[in-house]
């Protein structure tokens, strides 16, 4: 039994749609906690994917193949209308036709389409804080150093520390290997 909608592939019609997969997936984030149990604290929608089993006509398969790798080489997104729902933002992933005595004059070929998640950036100014915060940020945004001001230095109690201790902790404090 074929599905008998008018479909195209990002404008690559199709005469006939044998199957349609349709593929939709979560990630569930998993760690292990004490006693060997796993907890999820937060989950993500995966990219959807669709497989698609069709036919085009003799009179246009070359034609139509070619204009499929052509549509795949572009890389950029479509959408296609299918017997359950809409995709936008689609890309071919993979294409295989299939050629044999009983496909020879048509084409016959296999696409897997994958959603590409499309994502708005913001701009900021960089600055974490207000006016007079010490903060400074350069041009491209990325941040500066921060001027604390003046910073005494604590002394540092140790009498309960080994000599090999303090001299380590002296070496680490003024640099010295």
């Amino acid at each position: 039994m074929s599905i008998l909608l008018s479909r195209s592939i990002g404008g690559v019609f199709v005469d006939v749609v044998i199957s349609e997969e349709h593929t939709s997936e979560m990630e569930i984030a998993e760690h292990p906690v004490e006693q060997g149990a796993k907890i999820s604290d937060h989950a993500w929608r995966t990219p959807r994917k669709l497989r698609l089993e069709s036919v085009v006509d003799s009179s246009r398969a070359v034609a139509s193949f070619n204009a499929l790798l052509a549509l795949q080489a572009t890389a950029e997104p479509f959408s296609i209308v299918t017997g359950l729902t809409v995709y936008s933002n689609m890309l071919i992933k993979s294409l295989v036709a299939t050629r044999d005595k009983e496909k020879a004059r048509v084409l016959f070929f296999t696409a897997d389409l994958q959603e590409v998640i499309i994502v708005n950036t913001a701009e900021s100014s960089g600055q974490s804080g207000g006016q007079g915060s010490g903060s400074e940020t350069s041009e491209d945004g990325a941040q500066g150093t921060t001027s604390r001001g003046q910073v005494q230095a604590r002394s540092v109690d140790t009498s309960s520390l080994s000599s090999s201790q303090a001299t380590r902790l002296l070496d680490g404090a003024v640099g010295a290997d």
